[in-house]
């Protein structure tokens, strides 16, 4: 019997921590439930991705649709930001996305800025604090490995060589 216990304990715990798993983070403002995080995590440099929230009623748990009329999102890397237009997710009231494609590695902080009806939004998230995640190297996924052919750079060089020294003939002959 303790046999069955133990391989069903397994097989529990095999299931629980290889599951995907959904990072975002949740926060009650006023009456409402924002639930922030990336489409798409892990998060990769270069890869189309971009955030997305889900905006509810905490109470009634019904979606706030037209959110994207009265809210800004902008994102932070270092010092440089950039505003991303949100747009509503068709057919699933409530849930919004943007557009973006990270790239460097690193955390990156968005703010949500705005009104839902007379509430006054200003909201902070960041993959610092470890709710979402951070942004990793690309070279993480990429396959097979991209490794410098050095016949292929020695053939591009010897057609720059070629090319200039027909640029200089040029030049000479329109000189004279």
């Amino acid at each position: 019997m303790k046999k069955w216990i133990t391989l069903f304990l397994v097989a529990l715990m095999l299931v629980v921590f290889s599951a995907p798993v959904f990072a975002h983070e949740g926060r009650i403002v006023g009456n409402y439930e924002i639930v922030f995080g990336w489409r798409v995590e892990p998060t990769y440099v270069g890869v189309f991705n971009g955030p997305e929230i889900t905006i509810t009623n905490h109470e009634t748990e019904a979606p706030r649709r037209d959110a994207e009329e009265t809210l800004m999102l902008t994102v932070q890397f270092g010092p440089q930001s950039l505003p991303l237009r949100l747009e509503p997710v068709a057919n699933e009231p409530g849930h919004y996305t943007a557009d973006l494609i990270p790239t460097l590695p690193g955390d990156y902080t968005f703010i949500l800025t705005g009104t839902l009806g007379d509430l006054v939004v200003n909201e902070t998230f960041t993959s610092a604090d470890g709710e979402f995640s951070a942004v990793e190297p690309a070279t993480d996924i990429l396959f097979p490995a991209l490794e410098a052919d050095s016949a292929r750079i020695d053939e591009l060089q010897a057609q720059i060589d070629a090319l200039r020294a027909e640029l200089e003939a040029l030049r000479a002959a329109a000189g004279s």
